[in-house]
This record gives C-alpha cells, structure tokens and sequence, in this order.
C-alpha cells in the first residue's frame, strides 16, 4: 500500500485542480497555439491522469492514460498538432507540476524526507514520459496503418487490368516494382482477367525504369499462372537500357512474346489502331 503522504499529495494536488489547470494554459502568447477551449480540454485530462499516478492501483493511471490519448489523438488529426508542439507541451505542464509539488513540500515543513520527495518527483516525471512515448506510439500506428492504407489503393489503381476489344486486355505497369507489390500483381491481375473475361493481356512495361532479376522471375510466375487459366500474354515497351541490363545480367526472356511498344504489339496481335 502507498505511503499517506502520496494520498496527501494527491489530495493537495486535487484541490488545487483549477489553479493547475489555468497556469498550463497560460501558454507562450509569442508562439502560435491551440484554441483556449482545446488547451483546457487537453491540460483538463492531463491533470486528471497525472493525479491519477499517485493513486494505489496502476489501473487508475492506465486508464486515465487511454481516455488522456484517446482526446489528444482526436484533436491532433483534427487540428494537425505535431508531436514536437505535443511535447513542448507537456513539458510546460510537467514544469507547472514540479511547482506545485514543491508548494507542498515547502509546506510540510521538516516532516519530508529526501526519499520521499524525489519519489513524488520521479512518480510525476515517470506520468510524464509514459504520455508522451503512448501519444508517439499511438501516432506511429496511425501513420502507418493510414501509409499502408495508401499504399494499397496505390497498388490497386497501378495495377488495373484495361480492357479494349475481342477479350483483349492491356496492364500498364509503371513506377519502381518491387516484391511486396508485384505479389499484390499476382494476387490481383489473374482475377481481374477472369472477371473483365480476357484471353489475351498485353503487360506493358514502358513505365517501369530498371528491371532486375526479380522482376524477370516475378513476370514468368505471373505469364505462367495467365497461361494455367487459359490467358497469354504478351510484354510490350522494354525500354532498350532495360534490354541491355537483361542481357548483361544473363535474364532468359526467350519465353515471353515480346515487343518493343504497346502500338506494335497491339498491331502485331491484329488489333486495328487508329491513326
């Protein structure tokens, strides 16, 4: 069980709840900030999970904690707060606190030990940095789940089988390829082929800049599955330095059917092109 004079603290702290609440927000006026009302809101759950670390049960503190990022995130997003602006924050606030502890110690007179104090401090200052690391890790989850997001929706647009005429279909392929989205091209292109019924699909490769040993073998599995599912194929656009590359690196393309532009290969495949 705690000490009673964390419960003091505690106690000092709570009553003096407003006080602490309008010293944070009394921001640096030459440096942009927050509005008022969002200031209170976020310095409001900041005193109340501080407090919260000086409470016998770590099950007052953690949950104090998620309801404290839980409104931070929500008004980060909405307001685009950065994390070095959150952290110069809480580090005024965490200054703010230290004040206050010590207008309680001095308080107490001589009935504090040296023990006790830097307990309270390191209590304090450890509710502090646990803040800040769960906001950074709740943000670093957020980006990352909002990148893969996009990079899904990157994938599924760049991959888009086009379909022309007589079951013909033609998937421009452009940007650096690499493993990751190529598997997410074997998973998608045999599908979408299937369903837009396509029996011929030109993979044009005019906007591919580099093509390396895992692309050529990468093109095989996916020409192979297309011809398991009754579809060829053929590669169209090899720009000539990508052609050079292959032949110096030993890349056996003998097996695809091949031309130089997506217009000859259409030509060659009897598709009429306009003018």
């Amino acid at each position: 069980m705690k000490p009673l004079t964390d419960i003091q603290l505690y106690d000092f702290l709570k009553d003096n709840h407003e006080s602490i609440l309008n010293d944070m927000i009394q921001m640096d006026t030459n440096r942009e900030s927050l509005p008022a009302d969002i200031l209170k809101e976020i310095a409001n759950t900041t005193v109340k999970t501080i407090n919260s670390r000086l409470l016998d049960s770590s099950r007052f503190f953690e949950s104090h904690l998620k309801e404290w990022a839980d409104i931070v995130m929500k008004r980060s997003l909405q307001l685009n707060i950065s994390v070095s602006y959150l952290a110069d924050l809480l580090t005024h606030d965490r200054r703010i606190y230290c004040q206050y502890i010590e207008q309680f110690i001095l308080s107490q007179g001589k009935e504090l030990t040296l023990g006790i104090t830097c307990h309270w401090f390191s209590l304090i200052n450890e509710g502090f940095d646990r803040m800040l690391s769960h906001f950074i890790h709740r943000m670093d989850t957020y980006k990352n789940r909002q990148l893969s997001e996009q990079q899904r929706l990157i994938n599924e647009l760049s991959t888009a089988v086009i379909p022309l005429i007589n079951q013909i279909g033609v998937l421009p392929l452009t940007g650096q390829m690499d493993s990751e989205r190529f598997e997410f091209v074997l998973k998608a292109v045999p599908n979408q082929c299937i369903h837009l019924e396509v029996n011929h699909l030109f993979i044009d490769m005019s906007g591919i800049p580099v093509i390396d040993v895992l692309i050529s073998e990468q093109l095989s599995r996916l020409t192979k599955m297309l011809k398991l599912l009754g579809i060829s194929a053929t590669i169209s656009g090899m720009k000539p330095e990508v052609a050079l590359y292959t032949i110096q690196s030993g890349i056996n393309l003998s097996h695809f059917s091949t031309s130089s532009t997506l217009k000859q290969a259409l030509r060659n495949y009897g598709v009429k092109i306009v003018p």
